[in-house]
């Protein structure tokens, strides 16, 4: 079955979080950084870190998706890359050095802030640790570079099915009739949003995939009929 084979492919490629790491993660900061960290709510909206400050946190989302913008011309605002859960951020705090924009959560979020000098102390004390982390920073480089670079194509088909193709490994699944049925928590107008696009825009696109017979929408999810013209 071409979807399913392409669809695995798909999956294995990808290096999002699982759901395994957020738990292994959240146990981590839980047993080792007790008390150096606090588990905050952040409702939809609401600005984590602002952009031009040096922060004393470094941040982990258990569930939510936060973006990063920052005002252009005409005081206009643009995303400049995305979050999931399992990503950590503010990394800049960590060599004091302040943020080049601003984190705001795109839906309601639970994030542990955790202060960075006690996790400087484990790191110096601790190789295993020291290499952990090493790798958390290198992972989260690595996947935002891959969604800035998909940010500045500036081809908006592109950029929105590489953004559905991240819900693959936690929020899709194939049905009996071989089709993935990709389950969406936030709206096509947060999307367009996210992707630089405006809510016309990305209703054009999706409604030329539904002409195609590549794709149908529901409100809560995308059912993709074909696979390999979708990713094309």
């Amino acid at each position: 079955m071409v979807n399913y084979e392409l669809y695995k492919e798909i999956v294995s490629s990808y290096s999002n979080n699982t759901k395994e790491d957020i738990q292994y993660y959240k146990k981590f900061i839980e047993e080792n950084l007790q008390n150096k960290y606090k588990k905050i709510l952040y409702i939809k909206d609401e600005i984590i870190i602002k952009e031009g400050i040096i922060d004393d946190y470094i941040y982990f989302i258990e569930r939510g998706k936060v973006v990063l913008v920052k005002k252009g011309l005409y005081d206009r605002k643009f995303c400049y890359g995305y979050l999931f859960s399992g990503d950590f951020f503010g990394h800049s705090s960590f060599i004091n050095m302040p943020e080049v924009v601003s984190y705001k959560a795109l839906t309601n979020c639970y994030i542990y802030a955790i202060q960075k000098e006690p996790i400087k102390q484990l790191i110096q004390n601790n190789e295993a640790i020291r290499e952990e982390f090493q790798r958390i920073i290198v992972n989260s480089i690595r996947t935002m570079t891959l969604r800035q670079g998909s940010l500045a194509t500036g081809e908006c088909r592109t950029s929105f099915v590489n953004f559905v193709k991240e819900y693959f490994k936690d929020y899709s699944k194939i049905d009996e009739n071989g089709h993935i049925i990709v389950t969406l928590d936030i709206n096509l107008a947060q999307i367009a949003s996210i992707l630089n696009m405006t809510r016309e825009t990305l209703s054009r696109i999706v409604s030329e995939m539904k002409k195609e017979k590549i794709i149908e929408t529901k409100r809560k999810y995308i059912k993709i009929l074909d696979l390999s013209r979708f990713v094309v």
